[in-house]
């Protein structure tokens, strides 16, 4: 039952859980509840960004845009819940302002259980484009004997509901926020859960604490600026509705968590949601690094300029834009203190109570990948599968093949659920499921495999991969064409659809 929102970015690239599809940009999660009469559902919320639609003339002479949406729940192939559906945006006379966003709101009862969730999207008004496709596992996991909690809804406001309609619950109607990226020019994280079954297990009259905090992503350090606390009987269903301002947020990837706990403090259940923060407002700064004191920290051992240099440089991989721009404009020359403040800065950025546990962390999979991935004077950490690795963690299924006739040899990374540790502003919505990354060896001597196609945003996105995999046998000049013949044994289509 714990489930992260799910983003979906539609225009052709990816699935963050973010994708994209003809030209339609949107964007949707989902967040699953529990009901005392007609137990779980998953609710949907999608946001369609006007801009990227078209918009014609309607019978009342206005401008509108649509979308046609399919969703559909299967269990090994049987549909458990399904809809069809058009949603049409706001009316406007003039499309030269701009075209507006709107937002749309489903639900979905389902039972407890793992199900494959297939979207489908098309612009109404753009019958040539092919629809967007995309199928992903969502899952439903509550239990009449526990305390329960729902998924975090993040939110971009909610009042107190005058009459009952499809945003109101509990009493409140619930704008959903349909992201999880939060920039600098929002100031406060608003968000809504509910708990189920308290007065069950815990007993009519019991006390409840639910305590909120936000945590670093990376190593789960509570930050203590950002915590709450309120204190409730329990009840069939209690819900927590609360806010924290993020002003001072630092850029970064974070958990939003919910802890519910009894009256002797032990947790009964707890549910985290994972958001991003992009601060320009907290951005490197060279006076804020030169007035660091570093005498007494694990950094005053590194007094070796050249094992320093190393070690910054093997932080690239993880490092976001500022930090590239910053080691590479104030750390080219023989300042050691500089360097040594640089590097505690980036650790003590990511674990505040324990930088040097989060380096050595690090440094042990550095290791990792340069007793796999060195080539010929590269270290592991200057290759794509080394900095590929680093920035995104292991993939969960490395298939390789180095044996299929006609092929130079190649590596399929596939990742389930990926987040990019580089924090880069570019990156909105940092959180992509189901993305593959393809490596080839063009030489055949060295380890050195290249990254040649992903569908990870920021990445390369080569529709001509499979040619240059097949390229011994294969030579093309029509930058039109995107498949390689077929060859005997030739199987690259099939392993990127299905890795093994």
């Amino acid at each position: 039952m714990k489930k992260y929102l799910i983003i979906l970015f539609l225009s052709l690239a990816a699935f963050t859980n973010s994708l994209i599809a003809s030209n339609i940009t949107a964007y949707l999660t989902y967040a699953t509840f529990n009901t005392m009469a007609k137990g779980p559902y998953l609710e949907t919320y999608l946001s369609v960004i006007g801009n990227s639609m078209v918009f014609v003339k309607n019978e009342n002479g206005k401008f509108q845009g649509a979308v046609d949406i399919s969703v559909v729940f299967s269990q090994k192939g049987e549909i458990k819940n399904a809809q069809k559906y058009s949603l049409n945006s706001p009316e406007i006379a003039d499309t030269s302002k701009g075209r507006p966003n709107f937002i749309d709101q489903q639900r979905y009862v389902l039972a407890n259980g793992t199900y494959d969730m297939e979207l489908t999207i098309a612009d109404k008004n753009k019958p040539t484009d092919k629809p967007f496709v995309t199928t992903f596992p969502v899952a439903i996991n509550f239990s009449d004997s526990l305390i329960g909690i729902s998924s975090i809804q993040l939110l971009e406001s909610y009042t107190k509901a005058v009459a009952s309609g499809v945003l109101t619950k509990s009493g409140y109607d619930l704008m959903p926020y349909v992201s999880t990226y939060f920039p600098e020019n929002i100031g406060r994280i608003k968000f809504y859960t509910e708990i189920y079954h308290a007065k069950k297990i815990v007993g009519e009259g019991e006390k409840l604490l639910m305590s909120y905090y936000i945590e670093s992503y990376e190593n789960k350090t509570r930050l203590n600026d950002y915590s709450g606390f309120n204190k409730q009987v329990a009840n069939d269903v209690n819900i927590l509705l609360s806010e924290f301002n993020i002003e001072s947020l630092p850029t970064g990837n974070y958990n939003l968590v919910v802890e519910v706990r009894d009256k002797e403090n032990k947790i009964q259940a707890k549910q985290t949601c994972f958001i991003q923060r992009t601060n320009k407002l907290v951005a490197l700064n060279f006076d804020d690094i030169k007035a660091l004191t570093v005498s007494n920290t694990f950094v005053s051992s590194y007094k070796n300029m050249d094992s320093l240099n190393y070690f910054i440089k093997s932080l690239r991989p993880i490092s976001s834009t500022s930090e590239v721009q910053f080691s590479e404009n104030q750390l080219g020359g023989k300042d050691l203190e500089l360097k040594q403040q640089y590097f505690y800065n980036f650790w003590k950025s990511r674990n505040a109570l324990n930088p040097e546990l989060a380096w050595l962390m690090y440094y042990k999979e550095v290791m990792k990948v340069n007793k796999e991935y060195d080539s010929y004077g590269f270290k592991g950490f200057d290759t794509d599968r080394g900095r590929v690795y680093l920035q995104y963690g292991a993939p969960d299924q490395k298939s390789k093949y180095d044996t299929e006739p006609s092929a130079l040899p190649y590596e399929i990374w596939e990742y389930y659920s990926l987040v990019d540790k580089t924090l880069e502003v570019s990156n909105p919505d940092n959180r992509q499921s189901n993305k593959k990354f393809v490596f080839y060896n063009p030489d055949l001597v060295t380890n050195k495999f290249i990254l040649i196609h992903s569908e990870a945003r920021g990445e390369i996105n080569n529709a001509r991969w499979k040619l240059l995999i097949y390229k011994r046998d294969t030579q093309s000049t029509n930058l039109d064409n995107e498949s390689a013949p077929s060859h005997f044994g030739g199987n690259a289509d099939d392993n990127f659809k299905n890795p093994h």
